[in-house]
């Protein structure tokens, strides 16, 4: 509860209309729902966390390049270590090709993607709004955010934190309009966060005929139960795509696998 706590008042801290009263109100009023649902599942939680993760048997958490990549990430992601971890596992996992992100934010994750990759010359792409944007239309299903949420971002800042990668590349704008001139084919993997109903459908549309041989598509904040837009999206997309299988990963992504391409 306190780091959900700490990071809607970072969320608060940074918005440009954190002295708005409407954005002060859709805060409280998060905190104050998210305090119910937390009492509903308190009689529940100790069984949950029965058996308890056994985190000193698993091997890649003494990995010394994993663990230098979260070290950097740290403070540049909204991705606690296990999805980190997913992440990792997954681009060395997929075939070559071309490596992108969708909702990149701070850049963090984007950094963690390009070390996972080790020394791949493949290119890596990553994609945001950064300071100009947030979120180019949402619906009913978004009811946790305002459009200007995470504009506390700077795309300058992203491209130095990227400059040591030479094979990777920041662009501004919202996906996939921003990659109109790109030659965006034989995609081997996509970290797409961008936790709203329409952008996680015209993305996954834009990404399915694009994937290259066992390529893989990461859709974060599925099951988050702030996000139903995502889970809505990632649905209905495989209902039109019968072809992809998901697998639901712990703790809140999916991960999207085109069967004829494994």
């Amino acid at each position: 509860m306190l780091a959900i706590l700490g990071e809607r008042l970072e969320r608060w801290k940074s918005s440009p209309r954190k002295w708005d009263g409407g954005y002060i109100w859709h805060g409280f009023r998060g905190i104050v729902l998210t305090l119910l649902q937390d009492r509903r599942f308190a009689r529940d939680r100790g069984k949950l966390l029965t058996p308890v993760i056994e985190a000193e048997y698993v091997q890649m958490l003494f990995d010394p390049d994993f663990k230098s990549s979260v070290a950097q990430a740290k403070g540049r992601t909204c991705l606690d270590v296990a999805r980190l971890a997913n992440l990792w596992n997954l681009v060395r996992l997929c075939g070559p090709g071309i490596f992108l992100e969708v909702g990149t934010f701070q850049g963090g994750t984007a950094l963690h993607i390009c070390n996972a990759m080790g020394r791949s010359a493949a290119p890596f792409y990553c994609f945001d709004p950064f300071e100009k944007g947030g979120f180019e239309n949402m619906t009913e299903l978004d009811q946790a955010f305002k459009p200007d949420d995470y504009t506390s971002t700077r795309y300058q800042s992203v491209v130095d934190l990227l400059a040591a990668k030479p094979n990777a590349r920041a662009i501004q704008g919202f996906f996939p309009a921003a990659a109109e001139g790109l030659n965006l084919r034989d995609i081997a993997f996509c970290h797409l966060d961008v936790d709203a109903y329409n952008a996680t459908r015209q993305c996954l549309e834009y990404l399915a005929p694009r994937l290259a041989p066992r390529g893989l598509i990461v859709v974060d904040d599925f099951g988050h139960r702030e996000t139903p837009g995502v889970n809505k999206a990632v649905n209905e997309f495989l209902a039109a795509h019968p072809s992809f299988l998901i697998f639901p990963m712990f703790p809140v992504q999916a991960l999207l696998v085109p069967k004829p391409l494994w």
